[in-house]
C-alpha cells in the first residue's frame, strides 16, 4: 500500500556555492546560444530561433545579436560562409563561470522536505526569486517520511491502512473493477486529523497485496463473458461465493442502444473538417440540435452546462446516450505535462463542481451514461457525425485551436455508429447512476453476458495501437525532402517514431502550456529540434507530405516509458480513441488550408 497527500506551503530555493546569484548580461547569453548552436551544427539563425526557443524575436532581430555580441560591424562578417548564413565557430565560456548549485525544499505547517534537483514537482524560478507558494504531491510507503512531523505521518498512515482493511470484500472488488488497472488501484477518502481538519488522501493498492481468494475473485470478473464460460468450473468455492455475491450487488442487465441505428440516408454525403480556434461550439451544438432520431454521444470531459442542458432537450424526444470518463486520475496525470503556470481566464477552467452539475442534468433526465477509459470525441445523429479533438467543455468550445471531421451519410459515418456501439457494448466498465451521495451518482459495475459483435476495422479510422503502427510503417521509407508536421497538444514519440523523426524534415507543433522541463526533454532525448510553441493548441493533426494526414483525437503520446516513469499505471494504449486517415489529395489539402488560415507558421 501507499498514500498521497497534496501539502500547501512553499517552494524554497538555497544557493549552496556563492552568497548571491551573479547577473548576466543579454551579449553574455547570446553568445554562449552561439557557441553551443556551432558545437551542435545548429549553424544557422533560422535553426538557432527555433533550437533555443528564441522564436519570439524576429530572425532580423537576433542577427543584430549575434553582431553586436561578436563586435561585427555588418551581418555578413558573423557568418563562415554568407551565400548559407553558417555561423562562424565561437567558444563557450561556461568554464569560466561559477556554476551555481542551489539546494531544493518544500516547507509547510506539517515540516521541511528536502527535494532533488530532478524533482518534476519544482516550480521554475526566475532571476533572484527563491520562495514560491505551491502544492507538492507527497507518497507515502510507509509510516515515517525524514523532516515532516512523526505523528501527523503515522496518523495519516494508520488511519488509512485501518480503512481500507475495515473496507468490505466486496467493496474491494469493486474499486479494483473500476479502475482501469487492475493490477494497481486506488480510492479517495477524508482523513479527520481533528474535529475541524481533515486531509484528503488517495490510497493506492496493489493486487499483489490482496489475499488469494480476491486476487482469484477480480481476475475472473476481469475477463470477457467468453473466458468467464470457459473458467467458472476451475473457480473453488470461496472465491465462486465471492464472485456470485458481487454479481448479485454490483452487476445488472444493463441499458442497450437500440438495434437499427444509422445514417439518414435522404441527406447527402459530404466530408469536411473543422480547425478553428472558438467556433467549434457551433458545430457540435448543429449536430446535436439537428437530430431528430437519436443521439450518440462521447466527451472525455462533459462541463459545458448549455450544450448538456440541449442534450437534455433533445432526449425529451429521441434516444441519447452517452460515453465518458469518471476516472479523474487520468486528467490528474495527464496535465502533470503542463506548466501550472498558464494562464486560463476562470470562465474556461475545468472545474469539478460544473463536471457534477452536469452529470446530475444528465442523469435527472435518466439518459443512459456508461464510463470506461474513453478519451473518444464523438458526436453522432442520422444526419452527421464529429470526431476530433474537442470536449464539451468551455475551454475546448470557445477558446482553445481545436480540429477533427464531420461525415454524413456515408461509410465513415456508419463506421463511427459501428465504433460506438463497440465502445458501449465491449469496452464501457460502469453505468452511472443517480445516488443520494454529495455527488450525486454512483459507478455500477456492468458485464454483459456475451460480447457482441461490430464491424469495427476501417482503413479510416485507428485506434492508438493501430495510429502508432500505421506511423511506423510510413516513416520508414518516408522522403527525405518532404516535410513531416505534428500538431499536438504533447509531445512523446517513441524511440523507433523519435529515430525516424529526427532524420527527416520534421516540425512540431505543440501547446505553449508545455512545461519547459518536458521540452527540453523531447529536444534532447528525440533529436527533434523543430519544435514550436502554440497558444492554446488541442488539435491532434499529423501530415506526412502530401500523401498521408491523421486528425483525431489521440495525442502524439507513443513513449510508454517517459509519459509514466512517474506513473507507470496510466498507458495511452489502454485508453479508447480514434484518428481519421486519409490519403485523399483533396482532403490533406483542406486540412493544410485551414491550418494556414490559421496563422499558425508551418
Amino acid at each position: 500500500m501507499k498514500i498521497q497527500v497534496r501539502l500547501s506551503g512553499k517552494f524554497e530555493r538555497l544557493l549552496l556555492n556563492a552568497t548571491q546569484t551573479t547577473s548576466v548580461s543579454l551579449n553574455y547569453l547570446i553568445q554562449e546560444v552561439q557557441a553551443i548552436s556551432t558545437k551542435y551544427q545548429r549553424r544557422t539563425p533560422e535553426l538557432l530561433r527555433h533550437s533555443f526557443g528564441l522564436d519570439f524575436i524576429p530572425e532580423s532581430v537576433l542577427i543584430n545579436l549575434c553582431k553586436q555580441s561578436r563586435g561585427a560591424m555588418r551581418a555578413s562578417d558573423i557568418y563562415q560562409v554568407p551565400a548559407l548564413k553558417l555561423l562562424k565557430h565561437i567558444d563557450s565560456q561556461l568554464n569560466d563561470r561559477d556554476i551555481q548549485e542551489y539546494a531544493y525544499n518544500f516547507v509547510c505547517e506539517e515540516g521541511s522536505i528536502s527535494l532533488t534537483a530532478e524533482d518534476t514537482q519544482i516550480p521554475i524560478f526566475s532571476g533572484a526569486v527563491c520562495e514560491q507558494m505551491g502544492n507538492y504531491l507527497l507518497t507515502l510507503q510507509e509510516s515515517d517520511y525524514p523532516g515532516l512531523n512523526s505523528d501527523f505521518i503515522q496518523l495519516l498512515w494508520n488511519t488509512s491502512e485501518d480503512y481500507w482493511h475495515n473496507l468490505p470484500d466486496l467493496e474491494k472488488i469493486n474499486y479494483a473493477l473500476k479502475s482501469h488497472d487492475l493490477n494497481n488501484f486506488f480510492l479517495n477518502f477524508d482523513c479527520h486529523l481533528s474535529n475541524n481538519n481533515f486531509q484528503q488522501v488517495k490510497i493506492w493498492i496493489s493486487i499483489e497485496e490482496l489475499p488469494l481468494r480476491l486476487r482469484s475473485a477480480i481476475t475472473f470478473l476481469g475477463f470477457s463473458s467468453k473466458i468467464q464460460e470457459d473458467y467458472i468450473s476451475n473457480l473453488t468455492t470461496d472465491v465462486q461465493l465471492l464472485v456470485d455475491q458481487y454479481v448479485s450487488t454490483y452487476q445488472h442487465q444493463p441499458i442497450g442502444l437500440p438495434d437499427e441505428i444509422q445514417p439518414n440516408p435522404s441527406h447527402g454525403s459530404q466530408i469536411s473538417f473543422v480547425i478553428d480556434s472558438g467556433k467549434n461550439r457551433r458545430t457540435i451544438h448543429q449536430i446535436i440540435d439537428q437530430a431528430s432520431e437519436f443521439l450518440l454521444v462521447s466527451s472525455y470531459i462533459i462541463e459545458d452546462e448549455n450544450l448538456t442542458e440541449l442534450i437534455c432537450h433533445k432526449s425529451a424526444k429521441l434516444p441519447v446516450y452517452i460515453l465518458t470518463d469518471l476516472n479523474n486520475e487520468l486528467l490528474d496525470r495527464i496535465d502533470e505535462q503542463i506548466s501550472d503556470s498558464m494562464v486560463i481566464p476562470e470562465q474556461y477552467q475545468i472545474t469539478d463542481e460544473r463536471k457534477k452539475s452536469c452529470l446530475r442534468m444528465v442523469l435527472s433526465e435518466n439518459i443512459p451514461i456508461r464510463s470506461g477509459a474513453f478519451h473518444l470525441k464523438t458526436y453522432i445523429s442520422e444526419k452527421a457525425a464529429y470526431l476530433g479533438s474537442c470536449n464539451l467543455t468551455r475551454r475546448s468550445l470557445d477558446f482553445n485551436t481545436e480540429a477533427g471531421i464531420v461525415v454524413s451519410n456515408n461509410s465513415q459515418h456508419e463506421h463511427l455508429i459501428s465504433y460506438f456501439q463497440n465502445f458501449w457494448y465491449n469496452h464501457s466498465k460502469n453505468e452511472v447512476i443517480p445516488d443520494a451521495n454529495s455527488d450525486g451518482f454512483r459507478l455500477r459495475s456492468v458485464i454483459y453476458p456475451h460480447q457482441r459483435k461490430y464491424r469495427k476495422n476501417h482503413d479510416n479510422f485507428l485506434t492508438s495501437a493501430q495510429y502508432q503502427q500505421d506511423l511506423i510503417e510510413n516513416l520508414r521509407n518516408f522522403p527525405q525532402n518532404e516535410q513531416i508536421r505534428i500538431y499536438t497538444r504533447s509531445f512523446q514519440p517513441s524511440r523507433e517514431i523519435a529515430g525516424y523523426l529526427g532524420a527527416l524534415n520534421t516540425r512540431v507543433f505543440i501547446d505553449s502550456s508545455a512545461s519547459m522541463r518536458y521540452e527540453n526533454f523531447y529536444r534532447k532525448s528525440f533529436n527533434v529540434q523543430n519544435i514550436r510553441k502554440i497558444d492554446n493548441l488541442h488539435a491532434k493533426i499529423t501530415i506526412l507530405g502530401d500523401k498521408i494526414a491523421y486528425i483525431g483525437g489521440i495525442n502524439f503520446n507513443f513513449n510508454i516509458d517517459f509519459i509514466f516513469h512517474n506513473n507507470p499505471n496510466l498507458n495511452h494504449s489502454n485508453l479508447h480513441d480514434l484518428m481519421y486517415k486519409t490519403t485523399n489529395k483533396m482532403e490533406i489539402n483542406e486540412i493544410i488550408d485551414r491550418l494556414e488560415n490559421l496563422n499558425l507558421k508551418i
